[in-house]
């Protein structure tokens, strides 16, 4: 017998799958895609980032100046034999022309300071940002944050990658223009 079926959800569990269907479509991802790079930019909300760093324990003074930025999560993986470089210092970030500066490592220890993170958190946090330089072989991916300010218009990712297993090979560059940083539903 072949026929349709149904099935009746709770009210409860029938608006919590709306309300995900709207947050994946609020998250999806910028892509580039070519023979030799396969690049996806994820940008989290804000109540993205508080679950995650509250899930961690992260006191809420530190957890407050992680969300006075923008987290823009790059996801990159080599398709070629030749070596790509990942150099976050050859990145730029523009808006209306102007550059914005990428807040580094070393932008975060005075704000730890401030609120008082411990240094088990200091770690943890570390390990989610991009790594700073890395070389990427064949079939290799690499992922994690990169930050800047919290960013009220459209901003675009100029990424530059040097190749060759000496840095002197040709400079790929992957351009995404419009990116919005996240904001949560109202």
């Amino acid at each position: 017998m072949t026929g349709l079926i149904t099935v009746f959800l709770p009210l409860p569990l029938l608006f919590a799958g709306l309300a995900f269907q709207v947050l994946a479509l609020a998250e999806q991802p910028l892509e580039y895609e070519d023979d030799e790079v396969y690049m996806r930019l994820v940008l989290r909300t804000p109540a993205q980032l508080s679950a995650f760093y509250q899930g961690r324990q992260f006191n809420q003074a530190a957890i407050d100046k992680i969300l006075e930025t923008c987290f823009v999560t790059p996801i990159i993986r080599n398709k070629t034999l030749d070596v790509l470089w990942l150099e976050l210092d050859r990145w730029e970030f523009t808006t209306d022309g102007q550059a914005i500066t990428r807040l580094t490592r070393d932008y975060w220890p005075p704000r730890w300071q401030e609120t008082g993170l411990s240094q088990a958190h200091r770690s943890t946090f570390g390990w989610t940002l991009m790594p700073e330089v890395r070389d990427l072989r064949l079939d290799e991916s690499v992922g994690g944050s990169v930050v800047i300010p919290m960013q009220t218009r459209p901003f675009t990712l100029t990424a530059n990658f040097p190749t060759g297993a000496d840095k002197q090979g040709k400079t790929k560059t992957i351009v995404f223009e419009d990116i919005r940083c996240a904001a949560d539903a109202d």
